[in-house]
């Protein structure tokens, strides 16, 4: 970003030198106000009527205008640019846009009109994996000693659990994904994070939410205002989010609608998915108990995405979401082990305990539209026509004092 600042700047300066030069005759004077004759005496001069004629104004003055123009747009441009780049943080999620506002809720689902999202939101294609986890665990708690209750032990203890705590480690590298593969032959790095609970996995929202700093207090405020709770009631979405825990409306219609209508299952069919392994299968998902465990997330991808392009929709892990009552919240999607009919779109409510974690829970991430990059576009902007504003003042200065 200074280094991008600095190169406009002298690029600014070498041209406005230019510009001046050209304005101010380097070689011989020149009278900038055409002459008249007097009536008596030597000529004087009508300094209401400039030599250069008058023309379309443009964003600079003079000979190769549009040019210089061009370059200082281009620099701003630069400047806008790179700020942007600099803000992306070390965790990239892929997300899938949910169109369709205003949709008509589906009434066969329990509780009745399911699904119904008055706006334009994202989805992560994909659940929250270990190595997402991870990078957050390391930037937050250096040290690993976990104080926020953001790692859970069973995440090192448990085969099917996928970080590492090892404080023989530096500081900032305490924690990693587990080398190898899981007993189901599931990849650790590629496998949804679990042995998380509500309040964890709020916390990885709020740091979303913040920038993805290392202040530890940017865990407890943002998207959901938790103040060191670990357990207990469980606490509403703040208005105006960007990141956020999906509510059971964004989740189902993400999952079940297709645009026109409601699918009966997650996988944009009203066709039974199969129960396999066997991930090339069409229309298939990880549910019934048959790995025994969490697989890579996206792994069925052959016709067994929800309409939307989202994909684990059905099986893999439970889905935390942030409707709750009191200090439970409804929980979506089915894990490894569940069984089909309690997960499909007529399903029972399931709701889970705010505090438990399971090797069958895990996340995914909500988003509306980032207003952030907008919003330092716009500051971009506002700079180049300051900018410019301020040559046009100047050259005119000049003209005054010529």
């Amino acid at each position: 970003m200074n280094a991008a600042m600095k190169t406009h700047r002298d690029e600014m300066k070498v041209t406005y030198a230019v510009d001046f030069s050209r304005d101010r005759a380097p070689s011989a004077p020149r009278n900038r106000f055409r002459e008249i004759p007097a009536v008596v005496g030597t000529p004087t001069q009508d300094r209401s009527t400039p030599c250069r004629p008058s023309k379309r104004w443009t964003w600079t003055s003079g000979r190769s205008a549009r040019t210089t123009s061009l370059r200082a747009f281009a620099g701003a441009l630069a400047m806008v640019l790179v700020s942007v780049a600099s803000s992306v943080s070390a965790v990239t999620i892929d997300m899938k846009v949910i169109g369709n506002p205003g949709n008509a809720g589906n009434p066969g689902s329990s509780p009745a009109g399911l699904g119904s999202v008055a706006y334009v939101y994202q989805m992560a294609t994909t659940e929250t994996t270990n190595t997402d986890y991870v990078t957050f665990l390391n930037t937050v708690d250096p040290t690993g000693t976990s104080t926020s209750g953001i790692y859970n032990t069973d995440m090192t203890q448990e085969p099917f659990g996928g970080i590492e705590n090892d404080q023989n480690r530096p500081n900032g590298l305490k924690y990693a994904v587990k080398l190898g593969t899981a007993p189901n032959g599931a990849t650790y790095t590629s496998m949804p994070v679990n042995f998380i609970n509500w309040f964890s996995a709020a916390r990885f929202v709020n740091w979303l939410e913040n920038g993805q700093t290392s202040d530890p207090l940017d865990l407890e405020v943002g998207t959901y205002t938790l103040l060191n709770v670990q357990n207990g009631p469980l606490v509403a979405r703040n208005p105006g989010s960007t990141f956020f825990l999906p509510s059971a409306d964004e989740w189902y219609k993400a999952a079940f609608f297709d645009g026109t209508t409601y699918t009966t299952y997650q996988t944009n069919s009203n066709t039974a998915p199969t129960a396999t392994v066997v991930t090339s299968t069409p229309n298939a998902a990880n549910f019934g108990g048959v790995s025994a465990g969490p697989l890579d997330v996206g792994s069925y991808v052959n016709d067994s995405t929800s309409a939307y392009g989202l994909v684990d929709m059905l099986g893999n892990v439970n889905e935390i979401t942030d409707t709750a009552t009191v200090d439970q919240y409804r929980a979506m999607g089915g894990g490894f082990a569940g069984i089909l009919s309690f997960w499909d779109a007529n399903a029972t409510p399931t709701f889970q305990d705010g505090s438990w974690v399971n090797p069958n829970y895990g996340f995914r991430i909500a988003a509306v539209p980032e207003p952030a990059t907008v919003a330092l576009a716009g500051a971009g902007f506002a700079g180049l026509a300051g900018l410019t504003w301020m040559r046009r003042r100047n050259q005119k200065a000049g003209s005054v004092l010529a």
